[in-house]
């Protein structure tokens, strides 16, 4: 029998296989090849940006951060618009061992160099630290007085990789910030940095330092996919939004030479930008029902397209519209296809000092994976675990002020809730608020006041904190009424309730990631929610069903979850997750298995399978047999399983 593979010998032989890059890429992005613009399209608005001494710097923290990291850098030529370096602090850092398999020993050690490994040099930095440069491929190593990986950079190359035949896959970034090679072919690398490869653009194209351009996430791309080994992102941040949703929100590029960023010269002016793209959302479910003794089973085969359109005539300017197609072969209760506006905006800056963004647009607040009280804006979620948030944008006006130097910003809105108002123009409600966030330490902290006609005021405040391997959030929202109407019981019957005085709606959280073997992470996960706007008698679910206000996770007083992430980092990107949400006071539950992968090595394809299985007492919330609004109409029976696949396509 031949021996077990040492991890050393594993990376060592993944690395010869698929060693051929000139330069060490990270996340898709190249120095010296990615554009700042298909770095804005890659990853959305940054935290925070800088402009000085011919050098743009986008910097992308917390929640913002791509997965894995707390903070990744890109340092850009003003002029070019072409990457110059990525400075990464990784959220789990590779230990030096894991280091030295992958990109080699020192150089005095090195082996032959047919052995594929290439050697690194060391340097001595102030404090007792030092330097790992692995100058041949552009990746230098900075470790602490404790040989602890603080951070890493990437650069262009001194010279070429040896062995290195020309430009091939690109390996993909794992989420400690390492760089895992994946035997693929170049058709089947990441396409998180769009045209990568092409000539660097001239000065002043709008190629280099055009506007931001969409990030796939506004398209509905899922939550947690750009890692699918982190825990699934409490929220999905709004498209061209920083840590909670609207930090530097709108920032257009460095601005020019002009005194008058309006009035630009002929030779100036940015040419018309048209980007077209979407996503292809496909599921296949069966719902296990049990009614009178029998077990039925009830299938749905929905499927959903989003395509938007992106114009950016200017780098002042941007236009984005996405409509959404949704059709199910097997739905009953459509006549066909349905076609809804997911978001349809613009967006301009004044003097790159205010900036505006008006129309349907998606936002999504809260720090929370499930429960996310201060999400005032938007119905709660009703399938939080599922890879797509189906809800679409908000009607609305946005005035964002940011104070770079604080990592801070100040929002004002202006809302119209016109979904329930019909053809009547009067029934439309309008509304506003405003929104401070700011970063501090290695945390954020945003404080939300929303003030709706016919509501009372609403007030939130949302904070996170990183602690070594933890990951903690709290959300509180006051408030004065609920989404739906609240009910009390009265006699045999239920009758409509207002709410005496103000409740507090607390979540909150915390996370532990674990690395092992160098290419596994496990995410545990940890949440609660106390909700004294619901109910702890079961006698209402029937009543708030048939009423339409029967909102899932949000019926009771108390919830938590529990759950567990294992994946490996590469380009297939495998993740087993283990979920439980529990209605503690009804001691009801449901328990969900899901694998997501990567099938084909790119990630722009995601398939997810998964089944859950509800228990507990029955007539629980978990439990309980849905009735329709029609008494005449028969209920379908108590749910006993659900399972599906997902397949999700960026296009």
């Amino acid at each position: 029998m031949m021996p077990p593979l040492s991890v050393r010998a594993l990376a060592a032989a993944v690395l010869l296989w698929s060693l051929a890059a000139s330069a060490e890429p990270w996340n898709g992005t190249e120095p010296g090849v990615t554009t700042l613009q298909q770095v804005l399209l890659s990853f959305g608005a940054p935290t925070r940006q800088v402009h000085k001494d011919g050098e743009v710097v986008l910097t992308y923290q917390r929640k913002a951060a791509p997965g894995g990291t707390r903070s990744t850098s890109f340092h850009f030529d003003a002029r070019q618009g072409v990457l110059r370096r990525i400075e990464v602090i990784p959220t789990r850092p590779p230990t030096p061992a894991g280091l030295t398999a992958l990109y080699g020993p020192a150089c005095d050690a090195a082996k032959p160099p047919d052995a594929g490994l290439d050697c690194r040099e060391e340097e001595a930095a102030p404090a007792r630290q030092r330097w790992w440069h692995y100058r041949e491929r552009g990746l230098s190593v900075r470790l602490d007085a404790r040989q602890r990986v603080k951070s890493m950079r990437y650069i262009e190359p001194l010279a070429p990789v040896r062995g290195s035949p020309a430009r091939g896959p690109l390996p993909q970034a794992g989420s400690e910030g390492t760089t895992v090679p994946a035997a693929a072919t170049p058709d089947d690398a990441p396409r998180a940095a769009p045209a990568s490869g092409e000539r660097p653009p001239d000065a002043g194209s709008a190629a280099g330092l055009a506007t931001a351009a969409v990030d796939p996430g506004e398209a509905g791309a899922p939550a947690g996919f750009e890692d699918l080994l982190d825990a699934p992102a409490p929220t999905a941040a709004p498209a061209g939004a920083g840590p909670s949703g609207t930090l530097v929100e709108g920032w257009q590029g460095p601005g020019g030479e002009a005194a008058d960023p309006w009035h630009e010269n002929p030779q100036e002016r940015q040419p018309d930008v048209l980007a077209v793209g979407g996503i292809y959302f496909q599921r296949a479910e069966v719902t296990g029902l049990r009614s009178r003794g029998k077990t039925s089973y009830a299938p749905v085969l929905p499927a959903l397209a989003d395509i938007y359109l992106d114009a950016t005539p200017s780098k002042h300017v941007r236009g984005f519209m996405m409509g959404r197609l949704a059709y199910d072969p097997l739905s009953t209760e459509a006549n066909g296809p349905a076609a809804a506006l997911g978001q349809m905006w613009l967006k301009f800056d004044v003097a790159q000092r205010l900036f505006v963004t008006a129309g349907r647009q998606e936002i999504r607040w809260g720090s929370s994976q499930i429960w996310n009280p201060t999400d005032f804006l938007q119905a709660p979620n009703p399938d939080p675990l599922n890879i797509f948030d189906l809800r679409t944008g908000v009607d609305m006006v946005r005035l964002t002020v940011p104070w770079e130097s604080m990592a801070a910003n100040l929002s004002l809105l202006g809302t119209a809730n016109v979904e329930d108002a019909g053809e009547d123009l009067r029934r439309v409600r309008y509304g506003g608020g405003v929104r401070a966030e700011m970063a501090v330490g290695t945390g954020e902290i945003a404080a939300t006041a929303v003030f709706d006609q016919s509501r009372r005021p609403r007030y939130g405040l949302d904070a996170t904190m990183a602690l070594g391997i933890l990951d903690f959030n709290a959300e509180l929202a006051w408030v004065g009424d609920g989404n739906t109407r609240l009910w009390a019981r009265q006699g045999d019957g239920f009758v409509e309730r207002t709410l005496e005085g103000r409740r507090l709606l607390v979540s909150a959280g915390v996370s532990a990631t674990f690395n092992f073997a160098e290419l596994y992470r496990a995410v545990v996960r940890v949440e609660g929610f106390h909700n004294p706007l619901g109910y702890d008698d079961r006698a209402f679910l029937p009543w708030l069903s048939a009423q339409g206000d029967f909102r899932p996770l949000f019926h009771g007083r108390y919830y938590a979850l529990g759950q567990v992430n294992i994946g490996r980092r590469g380009m297939s990107q495998l993740s087993l997750i283990f979920t439980t949400i529990a209605n503690v006071q009804d001691a009801s539950y449901l328990s969900r298995l899901a694998f997501n992968s990567s099938p084909f090595d790119i990630r722009d394809i995601f398939v997810q399978t998964f089944v859950e299985v509800p228990y507990g007492e029955r007539g629980s919330e978990f439990r309980f047999e849905s009735l329709p609004a029609d008494p005449t109409v028969p209920g379908s029976g108590l749910g006993v399983f659900r399972a599906g696949v997902s397949l999700y396509v960026r296009i």
